[in-house]
């Protein structure tokens, strides 16, 4: 093999050059996107933090409720992205979205009364239909947003999950009556983590649940409350959701007396706490009577 001509070197080596250089500025222009992309990322957080807090100031202790609630949604999506049914569906940006959009499953709600939000007693029926239109409230909301920032994609999952997850499986939900498949996946995964939340903590007319008997509600739920797929899964896992619970309230020390509660072993007498026969029953009055103010979160027991 003979030796490279002198101009052939110099034109191999000016070929190295620019090879390098090229490459060195799509390693920067990659950057740059990386970073434009992780700023985006954090804006659009911002925005649903911020539009969070609108409840978390009127409440408190709805407030705490959205923080577990961030949290029991993501644990949920990711054994559903286990299951061969919704893989395909259940992508790793639909649990970094989902994680986020759960803490506005009911931003609507700051555009009812505290007359009939935090009423301790059985709405009228006046009052559950003005209750029953924050899902709407909340769809609204958010369109607005979308129409001042244009296309949002990572507002449509705060969306579906604001405006759907009070439908039922079986139909009988509400603001619109959808069933089964028609629900968004999202809002039916949020519905299961909302009401686990719901039963687990303290109410005014309920002691929280413990973790095995709000366990035995959901299940009881399957294929009418909820999807009887996800109720699957959620039972899988149900230890971790208790974990969770456990491990936010050890974190957060604005949970009244949460470190008394999970330290104790406290009873509730039946005197306390109202008699509920069904699952249905007791939903009804979770949905559609308070907020948790002013009873409070009771990490679960195991």
């Amino acid at each position: 093999m003979t030796a490279m001509t002198a101009p052939g070197a110099t034109l191999w080596s000016g070929l190295r050059r620019l090879q390098s250089i090229s490459q060195k500025r799509q390693a920067e222009a990659e950057a740059r996107a990386e970073k434009c992309r992780a700023d985006l990322l954090c804006t659009q957080q911002a925005v649903m933090f911020g539009l969070a807090h609108l409840a978390e100031c009127r409440d408190p202790a709805t407030g705490q409720h959205l923080r577990r609630m961030k949290h029991l949604a993501r644990e949920l999506a990711e054994a559903v992205h286990q299951h061969p049914k919704f893989q395909a569906a259940v992508t790793l940006d639909f649990l970094k979205q989902i994680e986020i959009s759960a803490m506005l499953h009911d931003i609507g709600k700051v555009g009812i009364s505290d007359e009939i939000l935090l009423k301790p007693g059985k709405l009228t029926p006046d009052e559950r239909r003005e209750i029953e239109q924050h899902p709407l409230i909340s769809s609204q909301c958010l369109r607005r947003i979308e129409e001042k920032l244009g296309p949002a994609n990572f507002l449509q999952m705060a969306h579906e999950i604001a405006l759907y997850h009070h439908e039922r499986w079986d139909g009988r939900g509400y603001p619109f009556g959808r069933r089964g498949d028609a629900i968004p996946l999202s809002a039916r995964i949020v519905a299961i983590a909302d009401v686990y939340d719901a039963l687990v903590s303290e109410r005014v007319y309920k002691p929280a649940f413990p973790h095995e008997k709000c366990v035995a509600m959901i299940r009881e739920g399957a294929g009418s409350q909820f999807d009887p797929d996800l109720v699957e899964i959620f039972l899988s896992i149900e230890c971790r959701f208790a974990d969770v619970s456990r491990r936010i309230c050890k974190q957060d020390p604005t949970l009244s007396m949460c470190s008394f509660m999970f330290a104790s072993d406290r009873k509730y007498s039946s005197k306390n706490q109202e008699s509920f026969e069904n699952l249905d029953e007791l939903l009804e009055k979770l949905d559609l009577e308070t907020s948790p103010r002013p009873g409070r979160y009771v990490p679960p027991r195991r």
